[in-house]
């Protein structure tokens, strides 16, 4: 089996706070965990003001227990998608 990972900006000057996808990470093997630095060595980088991941959650995405609102916009197709295999072979690649 496998699983899906997303890295969302989390808007949370608002209520209801808003979870806005903008990578989700696909078919990633049960066990492996996607870290920030896997993802910013594949050549992603999210934050604001200039700081790394600022306001950004990077987290195991699960149907039932993720945030309504992140799990529509995923369905909708509103962020990049990347297979966990792909991710890594960037992150590996030399420069």
């Amino acid at each position: 089996m496998s699983t899906t990972w997303c890295v969302y900006h989390l808007i949370h000057v608002q209520t209801p706070h808003q979870h806005l996808p903008k990578l989700v990470i696909t078919d990633v093997p049960d066990g492996e965990t996607v870290t920030q630095d896997l993802v910013e060595r594949a050549g992603y980088q999210f934050g604001e003001f200039g700081i790394p991941f600022a306001n950004h959650v990077l987290e195991h995405v699960d149907v039932k227990e993720s945030p309504s609102d992140l799990v529509a916009r995923i369905r909708a197709g509103e962020c990049d998608r990347i297979p966990y295999a792909k991710l890594v072979e960037l992150a590996e690649a030399a420069l």
